[in-house]
């Protein structure tokens, strides 16, 4: 396997800050997509203690009508087999109950749950049985035109995840991919492994892999297959004790892969630690931009780089005291990178 280190690579610092474009407050954090001019994240409603899909395309903003759940979704957006915008997503026979800030690398720890597409054009929901496994749990669905992409975790073996691709449509099998390191602590009380937030482009899926290293806290890679061959850890943070960073929320476009690094905890060990990234895949070079160190989700369209803040770190999106509508801010940034 090719490794690529991002102190090995030269890089690029963005003198100038971006122009951030806000269009939603949040008071619970949410996963966050968006692709062809359209956003998509997840609602907390505090009357049901529940969350609904909302998305934005034109400056209007709308409830996706699919069945709500009690932790944020997973959701994606991308080119359907027909071309036309898609989201994929994950629901759950049992999902995990949250406790406080729900992070996005439990996803794997709900039970019976199977994948989902909505057509925005049709306005229909549709379950993917195929790639939805009877013995299994799958979620982070991502899609690009007439392949899917997600993990999975299997009942008889839950602290195991993996990532598979295969043909939306038809009953051909699913392919499993390489993922990323298990753990290196033998010792250690949590040993599960990670993905979070994979993001399918042509035969490219990227992925971000928490696990257990030799340090504290949990290592995370950011990596990249080519389906059908090649795999590439495009980057790679160690765990942090006391200050923890935290590269996540790989995304493409235009053949170029984007991530976000967020900072947490001490803020005393953040200080040029934290920003956003784009990594050349023609050259393997890593450039940097600036960006706020509490990213919670990021993603890239249109040459926007659009991410989920918290004005007030560690907070939950709620502040401390609690703030009426909440402190995260979902915003655009441009042009972040040239």
């Amino acid at each position: 396997m090719k490794h690529v280190l991002a102190a090995l690579l030269g890089s690029m610092v963005l003198a100038a800050p971006a122009a951030a474009q806000d269009v939603a407050t949040l008071d619970h954090s949410s996963p966050v997509a968006a692709y062809g001019g359209r956003l998509l994240w997840s609602a907390f409603d505090p009357a049901t203690q529940t969350y609904g899909l909302v998305t934005r395309v034109g400056g209007a903003t709308s409830a996706v009508p699919v069945a709500r759940r009690t932790v944020p979704f997973d959701a994606d957006l991308g080119p359907g087999a027909a071309g036309a915008i898609v989201a994929v997503y994950s629901r759950c026979a049992t999902e995990i109950t949250p406790s406080g800030s729900f992070g996005p690398s439990l996803y794997g720890k709900g039970r019976g749950c199977d994948l989902y597409l909505f057509d925005f054009t049709t306005g229909q929901e549709t379950r993917l049985a195929s790639a939805s496994a009877p013995d299994a749990s799958e979620f982070w669905p991502t899609i690009w035109k007439g392949t899917l992409a997600f993990a999975r975790t299997y009942d008889s073996k839950r602290d195991f995840p993996y990532i598979y691709t295969r043909p939306l449509q038809g009953s051909a099998r699913s392919t499993r991919q390489p993922g990323g390191p298990r753990n290196g602590c033998a010792k250690c009380d949590d040993k599960l492994s990670r993905p979070v937030a994979l993001d399918l482009y042509g035969k490219r899926l990227a992925f971000a892999w928490q696990y257990i290293g030799t340090g504290e806290g949990f290592d995370t890679d950011i990596r990249m297959d080519t389906v059908g061959g090649g795999h590439v850890r495009v980057a790679h943070q160690a765990g942090g004790g006391l200050t923890q960073v935290e590269p996540g929320w790989p995304a493409f476009e235009s053949g170029r892969l984007y991530w976000s690094i967020g900072c947490f905890g001490d803020e005393s060990g953040c200080p040029g630690r934290y920003g956003l990234r784009r990594y050349r895949i023609s050259t393997g070079t890593i450039e940097r931009a600036p960006g706020p160190p509490s990213v919670l989700s990021h993603d890239r369209d249109q040459a926007t780089t659009w991410i989920l803040d918290d004005g007030q770190p560690g907070t939950s999106c709620l502040g401390d005291p609690e703030v009426p509508g909440g402190t995260c801010t979902l915003s655009g940034l441009q042009p972040a990178f040239g």
